[in-house]
């Protein structure tokens, strides 16, 4: 039935019957607006019939006469259900960004753009999604929704933590609590400030671990979050591990069955314990679990499956580490940061193995892709691997350029340098690679490079 709307978008053929349109169009509003969260009837059609429901949406704005706010308001619902649902690319975004700017377009173009930022966000399109935000962020200002607004903030925040731009995640999260909005802000939103900043100083180890995700809001969505981030923080500075052991096993006992995040935050982080115990059997187990519970959400398996391998090639298993990111490959093609993450641990793999000819292409191909998203751990990661296959091959000058340039990616991070991996025990190089450390400590060759 939905085939005629298809061929009229794409090849500008004579619209369908109208009767039979409006028709289509009742039906799919009616699933997107009854969709929730949860998984139930609708959310089934949302998942079944999402490319249909799509061009009908996409259909409309150019059709329907007059007011389009409803159909405007659709297509923001429609994105919410694929952001939770079936995340994947979307054809709306020209749409979204073509509609027309007034003072009653402002709160529902905005709406539309969060919830699209949200999508790009969840397939780690870092800087489409940004884009998407930003552009939320001032409309929502300009219509007075203080509170969305500093949603936007909160996962612009969010993303830039992500690129690695902890300095400039820290800025816009200090400057929004010292804006006048801030008393508009009920503790849920504040909270979300307060954990982003604790992340961004976490990994630029600005404060005591002791000062970290401490605040605590009588709200159980960021409290439990908070906890996890605390025990992190004590484990990345280097605090007993026995204790953040014992809490983050309390914590995965304790906290609500139903918040994935909450649990998977703590089983990785007790991966990367059992990694800085050389417990490379039961961090395997971990990330096993892992990818066992995130089968609904698949980008988040492979990023564990991923781990997998370089847990694998620690033990010295480098076929096994191959062949378990092997498996993501077919991901790759559709997330440009899980192509990231998969060609960095390939690298790491390879280089692990002394296949320098090998690692070095896969870490130019992952410096290539981060700067498509404007990321910076995993390009600084690259550029230090380029200076180890430089030192290993006793090309010390060529060693000197990359270090160098991995200690100017630290300032822009806003990382110290000898903190480079502490927030990523699992990405970590073996320590018999060393060219790294010789030259922050400017020791022999380093001394007598020129730079």
């Amino acid at each position: 039935m939905l085939a005629p709307i298809r061929r009229y978008v794409q090849d500008s053929l004579p619209p369908p019957d109208t009767t039979c349109l409006q028709d289509i169009r009742d039906f799919y509003n009616n699933s997107v607006q009854q969709c929730s969260e949860e998984r139930n009837h609708h959310a089934d059609i949302i998942i079944s019939d999402s490319l249909n429901i799509e061009h009908v949406v996409a259909f409309d704005p150019a059709q329907v006469p007059g007011d389009t706010s409803e159909i405007y308001v659709t297509i923001s619902t429609f994105l919410w259900c694929l952001y939770f649902h079936q995340p994947r690319p979307t054809i709306l975004a020209p749409a979204i960004f073509a509609i027309v700017e007034n003072s009653s377009t402002w709160t529902i173009k905005a709406d539309c753009l969060r919830h699209l930022g949200w999508l790009y966000g969840s397939l780690s399109q870092l800087a489409e999604s940004m884009m998407a935000l930003q552009a939320a962020e001032a409309l929502y200002f300009t219509a007075g929704n203080h509170t969305s607004a500093a949603r936007c903030v909160i996962s612009c925040a969010a993303g830039y933590n992500r690129q690695g731009r902890f300095i400039q995640a820290k800025q816009v999260l200090e400057d929004l609590q010292g804006s006048d909005s801030w008393k508009y802000f009920n503790k849920i939103t504040k909270g979300g400030v307060w954990y982003y900043l604790d992340q961004a100083r976490m990994h630029a180890s600005a404060v005591s671990a002791d000062e970290l995700f401490v605040k605590s809001i009588g709200d159980g969505f960021w409290d439990w979050r908070f906890q996890v981030g605390h025990w992190q923080a004590k484990l990345y500075s280097g605090g007993d591990i026995v204790q953040v052991k014992m809490h983050l096993e309390d914590l995965l006992r304790c906290a609500p069955t139903g918040d994935f995040d909450v649990h998977r935050r703590a089983l990785h982080t007790l991966a990367e314990l059992a990694v800085c115990e050389d417990r490379l059997a039961d961090a395997m187990d971990i990330l096993q679990n892992l990818v066992e519970i995130s089968e609904q959400y698949p980008p988040d398996a492979n990023w564990f499956t991923i781990f997998k391998g370089v847990v694998a090639s620690m033990q010295g298993n480098y076929d096994l580490a191959r062949e378990l990111i092997h498996k993501t490959a077919e991901s790759a093609l559709r997330s440009t940061y899980i192509f990231i993450h998969r060609s960095y641990a390939c690298a790491r793999v390879e280089l692990t193995a002394e296949e320098y000819d090998k690692a070095e292409s896969y870490f130019i191909a992952t410096i290539e892709g981060c700067d498509v998203q404007s990321e910076l751990v995993l390009k600084a990661f690259s550029v230090r691997g380029l200076g180890e296959v430089a030192f290993a091959h006793g090309d010390f000058a060529v060693a000197a350029h990359h270090f160098a340039k991995t200690r100017s990616l630290c300032a822009e991070m806003g990382v110290p340098p000898r903190n480079l991996y502490s927030c990523e025990p699992l990405l970590t190089l073996s320590e018999r690679f060393e060219g790294w450390v010789v030259f922050l400590e400017g020791r022999s060759p380093f001394e007598i490079v020129t730079m």
